[in-house]
């Protein structure tokens, strides 16, 4: 099964409405995933409409566009706007709703990881095609298998991009532009999460470095302001340039390749000025990302993808692997896998994905 495309242009109304029609079923199905795994940790259903609420009038402040373009997606797919608003500070909401009625989320058994992802960066002097290529495994709710969408997006107003995203939610996680700049991001987890809720969302800075034209001005979209919570931005750009920025939610460490190849998965690897609360959860990020670096680096050629996919591939270590199943032991609210395996070339301006993990499914390829 092939991940969807829309092609999306016109006002953020519009292209609201069209994402909302075309991606009904799976944006009501990711609604429930979300509320399930929500009310998993003890939260009543009336404080996650509350908290949904309260991020979609911080969504309004931030960008109006941002916004506008929600409540096209909640009239398309005939659910409330605030359904929208929960979709879209998924990643936000994570935090704070678990500081509510669930103060025993902070004590959440080793069995029930949040998201996870294991993501590489490669310089074109090392790639057999002599691009700029980034790619990922973005791990996440089981539920969400067959509930994503990609969004081709052109308007006049910012560069035409490319998107992988969850139905109903504007912008998404991994995706590239016109101007070859892309992006893969990493969950990361310290104690200061949460702990300040005016800055810019997760999703709309996401957005904002979509519509960058040149790299430095996706640069500032991480580091100019502090953040709600930590996450780790790896960036590449068509010319061979990759940084990975590994941020808390007022501390940021910039990483750089070393001979070509970066990787990273949920810990912070410099944790100066940082408590870091991932490892205590999630230790197998601590094999994912040096085992994805050696998987690389085991072919002496320059690495074609092919040789990428197969690295996407391993299952090491399963059901927690590079390669992730779901865990049988875990309630099924919390259970995570690969929901989708990515690739890019930043020069090409392609994307390869596939719809679920990427041992048992291909890769659909598309272009911007």
């Amino acid at each position: 099964m092939a991940i969807p495309l829309l092609d999306l242009s016109g006002t953020p109304l519009k292209r609201g409405e069209i994402h909302g029609e075309t991606m009904s079923s799976s944006i009501q199905a990711n609604i429930q995933t979300y509320m399930d795994r929500f009310m998993m940790d003890g939260t009543s259903e009336e404080i996650i409409w509350q908290e949904a609420e309260k991020w979609g009038a911080r969504f309004k402040e931030h960008d109006e566009g941002y916004y506008e373009e929600m409540s096209g997606i909640a009239r398309g797919a005939d659910v409330p706007l605030r359904a929208i608003a929960l979709l879209n500070a998924r990643y936000e909401l994570a935090y704070t709703l678990y500081t509510n009625e669930a103060a025993a989320a902070n004590d959440m058994p080793h069995s029930q990881q949040p998201e996870g992802c294991t993501s590489f960066g490669i310089q074109p002097e090392f790639t057999a095609t002599r691009t700029t290529i980034l790619g990922q495994n973005w791990d996440w709710l089981e539920g969400l298998v067959g509930n994503m969408c990609l969004l081709r997006v052109r308007s006049d107003d910012h560069p035409d991009y490319i998107v992988l995203t969850q139905a109903g939610i504007v912008s998404g996680m991994i995706g590239f532009n016109e101007f070859g700049i892309g992006l893969c991001v990493n969950g990361l987890s310290s104690k200061a999460d949460g702990r300040e809720l005016h800055h810019r969302p997760f999703h709309i800075r996401v957005q904002d470095i979509m519509r960058s034209k040149t790299f430095n001005e996706a640069l500032k979209v991480v580091f100019s302001t502090d953040r709600v919570c930590s996450t780790n931005w790896l960036l590449g750009c068509k010319g061979g340039e990759v940084l990975d920025i590994e941020s808390s939610p007022n501390v940021t460490h910039t990483l750089y390749p070393t001979e070509g190849l970066v990787t990273h998965g949920n810990h912070f690897i410099n944790q100066t000025g940082i408590e870091t609360e991932f490892e205590r959860i999630a230790p197998c990020s601590l094999y994912r990302t040096p085992r994805l670096d050696r998987l690389i680096r085991q072919n002496t050629q320059a690495w074609d993808v092919d040789h990428l996919k197969s690295c996407l591939k391993d299952t090491f270590g399963e059901p927690r692997a590079i390669c992730r199943y779901a865990n049988e032991e875990d309630p099924v609210e919390a259970r995570t896998v690969t929901v989708a395996s990515v690739i890019m070339d930043l020069d090409e301006l392609t994307i390869e994905v596939t719809d679920g993990p990427p041992d048992q499914n291909g890769y659909q390829q598309h272009s911007l």
